[in-house]
């Protein structure tokens, strides 16, 4: 008998069937539940990788922070590794919340070689890499911090400080590197450098030949200026007027002109000596006492140091403050200067009531023979500071000055001319004039040539509370009647203070940065220098706008790109300390 047996067959068909889909499914569940482990480890050590380079940066961060404090102890010094090491705190756990288990170790600061190479003996030093300008110099360290992590396979390694710990039990670890910049860059680099708001309103065209920066705002309202060079400012740009300046009220404002490709741009604040003041007025002023910016101050950067008394009794004073009066040099100074001259400036007179100014007169060209016999030696370094103390600090009563006459000649390492009070420039300066006899072609209309010829022209800056030019023409018995100007030309860079725009009064702007009391009209005031404003005027207080006090000058000025390589007498520059290249190992 035939039996039937179909319905066995499809039984164990259906079977087997079914135990070949359950071992699929768990080996896909298994390969998903693989998956998810091998997932969620990524995670976790996606996560753990990015805490160790927080805690990493942070390091760095803390260690930038005391590095810059080490460095602003005295700005000059190149700090040995042992002596920023030993400074760099490392963070505790309690700069951490929230980590519970890391290691933090090779928290340390390192100097660089000029390939950017650690260099690890204590008494090492960065080598010094030389910027595009004379005096521009940048060194560089290395912040470390090589953070470790457990994950959650790891927790059972014992050590995590054990060399074992850092390559291998699955531990996350992050190396982390920051480049940390000093840098040194010279103000001379600028054809105009203010601290505060720089506003330049022009009448005739004027066009800026070199870089512009200000740390604050910056304020064009006039088609006539042209800007050449690079333009930055650190916290805004105005295409119109400051606000409290009365003397544009109901005009349009105008877009300035600028090089192709470069309009006004955004750049962080240079800090002079890398000291954040408010008042770096101090640069300038005369103390026996020190102060937040010594030794940078120009009294104490200069190699003769002179004082005027009330009385009109002339003291001066070697780099090291000793009193050399009665000695040879001291008798040559003090036969370039003459005192109790009185001159009318009537911009003083127009606020204060009383433009009545004591000077006293410094002979250049006197000066200038006498530094270039040897009779000064290594005590001249190209710095003479003045001061008249008997000056009313706040510029209202006693009104005192600093006159340079005779200037046509300069020593041959140039000279940085500095007075507390507001210096007067008279006649041609640095020119290789010679009084009735020759004068640079710049005074008979050609502005490329601001010297006479065979006359090298030497670095110089007349650093003071405000710089006035007076003409060739100046007379002083006129002083005070707005006498008539002649062509004149100054070859010098000028730092001084401004009177800043308020209470419906202008400042005068850059083109009235440099002071004038005579009618100019017609004539030419040929400048070639650098323009650096670091504070606001203390004696020279009078404000900008009166109509009895001057006319202006045409303007034919130019950056001197020779301060590029050869820059004045002294030190002048910021120190900024920045955060540069981040990378791991």
């Amino acid at each position: 008998m035939k039996l039937n047996r179909t319905g066995h067959s499809k039984s164990g068909n259906t079977l087997i069937a079914a135990l070949i889909t359950m071992a699929v499914v768990g080996v896909f569940v298994g390969l998903s539940m693989q998956y998810t482990n091998s997932i969620g480890r990524n995670v976790q050590r996606s996560l753990l990788l990015r805490q160790a380079i927080n805690i990493g940066d942070a390091s760095t961060e803390m260690a930038f922070t005391s590095w810059r404090a080490i460095c602003r102890t005295n700005q000059t010094k190149i700090f040995q590794r042992s002596e920023v090491d030993n400074e760099i705190p490392t963070p505790t756990p309690g700069n951490f919340p929230g980590v519970s288990q890391y290691n933090l170790s090779n928290c340390t600061v390192y100097p660089l070689d000029s390939r950017w190479n650690k260099k690890t003996s204590g008494s090492s030093t960065p080598a010094p890499i030389a910027g595009p300008n004379h005096g521009d110099l940048s060194y560089y360290y290395l912040a470390t911090a090589d953070v470790i992590i457990p994950t959650l396979a790891s927790k059972t390694a014992s050590n995590l400080s054990s060399a074992a710990a850092q390559t291998d039990n699955g531990n996350v670890i992050a190396r982390v590197r920051r480049i940390l910049q000093k840098e040194q860059l010279s103000f001379w680099r600028y054809a105009l450098f203010f601290d505060d708001d720089m506003e330049v309103h022009p009448g005739p065209p004027m066009n800026v030949t070199g870089d512009v920066h200000t740390n604050a705002s910056l304020y064009t309202g006039h088609s006539s200026l042209t800007l050449s060079g690079k333009t930055t400012y650190s916290d805004s740009w105005t295409i119109g007027f400051m606000p409290g300046d009365g003397a544009h009220n109901g005009q349009t404002p105008q877009s300035p002109n600028w090089a192709t490709g470069l309009p006004p741009a955004t750049s962080p604040a240079e800090q002079p000596f890398g000291v954040a003041l408010d008042d770096y007025h101090q640069l300038i002023e005369y103390t026996t006492t020190p102060t937040s910016l010594d030794p940078y101050r120009f009294q104490t950067q200069a190699g003769i140091v002179v004082t005027i008394d009330a009385s009109n009794t002339v003291k001066v004073y070697n780099k090291t403050g000793t009193d050399i009066t009665s000695t040879i040099k001291g008798t040559a100074v003090k036969s370039a200067i003459t005192t109790n001259d009185v001159i009318t400036d009537n911009r003083e007179g127009a606020t204060t009531g009383n433009g009545t100014v004591r000077v006293a007169s410094l002979n250049v060209g006197v000066l200038t023979t006498a530094i270039n016999t040897t009779i000064f030696g290594s005590t001249w370094n190209g710095i003479i500071y003045l001061v008249d103390t008997s000056a009313d600090p706040n510029g209202v009563t006693a009104k005192r000055g600093i006159r340079l006459k005779n200037g046509g000649f300069l020593p041959s390492g140039g000279m940085t001319i500095v007075s507390g009070n507001p210096v007067y420039v008279q006649g041609d300066f640095n020119t290789g004039t010679i009084p009735g006899v020759v004068q640079p072609l710049s005074n008979l209309g050609d502005p490329t040539k601001p010297t006479v010829a065979g006359y090298t022209q030497k670095p110089a800056a007349i650093v003071a509370d405000a710089v006035n030019v007076l003409s060739n023409a100046w007379v002083d018995s006129l002083s005070g009647t707005t006498p008539v100007a002649t062509p004149t030309t100054v070859n010098a860079g000028f730092v001084s203070g401004n009177v800043p725009s308020a209470n419906g009064y202008y400042s005068g702007g850059v083109e009235n940065f440099p002071r004038f009391l005579e009618n100019w009209s017609g004539k030419s005031f040929t400048y070639y220098g650098s323009m650096i404003q670091l504070y606001q005027s203390k004696q020279a207080i009078g404000r900008w706008g009166s109509s009895n006090v001057y006319s202006p000058p045409n303007r034919p000025w130019y950056f001197d790109t020779s301060f590029i390589s050869s820059p004045p007498p002294g030190l002048l520059a910021s120190f900024n300390y920045r955060k540069s290249r981040w990378y791991m190992e």
